[in-house]
């Protein structure tokens, strides 16, 4: 219960809590139940909804509950939002390490709001949403950058109130007097070795400073770790995720291809799942696992349908600002080749430019290091699209060394009527356009 995470954003003395737990509670006067059952897992606050049947509990530390009036829960946040179907959001947080929240109807799933060290553990808490709920399931994602500065900060909203962390109320029980005696004695001990703490910190006052941190190198090792996170497509490696849904055989023993889903992750690959339904009535598992390829792993659902996970290379190259395009280049050129190709999907969004966050390096007393002019300044806007898979094979040679592509889906519809901008093999992608300020 306390593995936690606080985040801040500039601009907001709110602060978003990642990785609470959550409980389910029944019956009336759910307020006081919810109370309730933050006291009996020994949390020291909780945060609960009116009149929702789901408590998230939290035991801060000492540090963190002074800054109680300021946190909100960032799944209540989440859920209250998404109050339709079920919806789960994969965040990568700015430390690297990623947040998976799911919500149904406005509910917080108590098997969520997980803070994860690495991209295959949530894939896994992913899949085990996705063997619940089937395809009933919506999957959000915001990567690093996204998190930072649009997706995370949207949930706090104009007015938070509702989301804002609640004291638990312990009351103090009587206490024997054995109790007492022994409490005093631990105080007198406490302050002795508080008062030698102080001597000893007296006499280390005269001890030499720590040694300087070069701004210049501090800072390059804050863009290097970007440059390495960042994996742009390049020009001539296509978009070997495009392909790999393109040849995804559409019927394998007797179950057929309904849609699949492919992210890129930490591990500089592509995690996809496809789903096949069973489609004829002598079909079974083993005729499924006769027919699919190798390399993949099933999850099945249970009967009726299976979810495959396989992987792809990811070709992309590390980022590298001098082969950016400017701001006003990308509105002179990259725009227009893009609106170039608009009547052959069915949608398109570009969002807001803003600073690629990063992290600022801290000198050796703990300070804020000021970035040099010498740095490069980077920014970065979302860019969705939606369309046909064959319209979007036009896409990757106009945004070469310029995006990075994050997700991509299809889906496969017999019955869709054809058009130029609508097939019966529709296709998404997703992810995020650079730019040299």
């Amino acid at each position: 219960m306390t593995d936690y995470v606080l985040l801040r954003f500039d601009g907001d003395e709110r602060v978003l809590v990642l990785g609470m737990r959550w409980h389910t509670i029944l019956g009336s006067r759910l307020d006081q139940r919810a109370r309730q059952k933050a006291r009996e897992v020994k949390a020291s606050h909780h945060a609960h909804a009116p009149g929702s049947e789901a408590v998230g509990v939290v035991r801060l530390n000492r540090a963190d509950r002074g800054l109680a009036d300021q946190l909100h829960s960032g799944a209540l946040a989440f859920a209250s939002d998404h109050r339709q179907g079920v919806v789960a959001l994969r965040a990568e947080l700015p430390d690297g390490r990623i947040w998976v929240v799911a919500a149904q109807g406005g509910k917080v799933l108590t098997h969520s709001d997980r803070v994860h060290d690495s991209a295959a553990d949530a894939q896994a808490a992913l899949d085990g949403l996705m063997a619940h709920h089937g395809d009933e399931l919506v999957i959000l994602e915001a990567a690093a950058g996204d998190s930072g500065e649009a997706v995370l900060p949207a949930l706090l909203g104009d007015v938070a109130t509702p989301y804002r962390l609640q004291p638990c109320g312990w009351s103090m029980p009587a206490i024997p007097r054995p109790l007492v005696v022994a409490a005093v004695g631990c105080a007198a001990a406490f302050l002795l070795r508080s008062g030698w703490d102080w001597y000893r910190h007296l006499d280390g006052a005269r001890a030499p400073a720590p040694a300087s941190i070069d701004p210049e190198a501090a800072w390059a090792q804050v863009y290097e770790a970007l440059r390495q996170r960042i994996r742009l497509h390049a020009e001539n490696d296509g978009l070997a995720v495009l392909d790999a849904l393109a040849e995804l055989p559409a019927e394998l023993g007797g179950w057929g291809l309904s849609s699949a889903q492919c992210s890129r992750g930490m591990e500089r690959e592509w995690t996809c799942r496809a789903r096949y339904d069973r489609v004829q009535r002598l079909a079974t598992n083993a005729s499924f696992l006769a027919a699919r390829p190798s390399g993949w792993s099933e999850a099945w659902q249970p009967m009726d349908a299976v979810v495959a996970r396989f992987a792809v290379a990811d070709g992309g190259q590390a980022l590298e600002p001098s082969r950016l395009r400017s701001r006003a280049e990308h509105d002179g050129k990259t725009i227009t080749a893009l609106q170039q190709v608009l009547p052959l999907m069915s949608g398109a969004m570009l969002g807001e430019t803003v600073p690629v966050r990063l992290e600022p390096p801290r000198d050796e007393y703990g300070a804020v290091i000021s970035a040099p002019p010498s740095m490069p300044a980077v920014s970065e806007r979302p860019l969705a699209l939606e369309g046909p898979l064959r319209s979007m094979f036009l896409v990757p040679g106009l945004l070469a060394n310029q995006v990075e592509w994050r997700a991509v889906s299809l889906t496969v519809d017999a019955a869709a009527e054809l058009s130029l901008n609508r097939s019966r093999l529709m296709a998404g992608m997703s992810g995020v356009l650079y730019a040299r300020d």
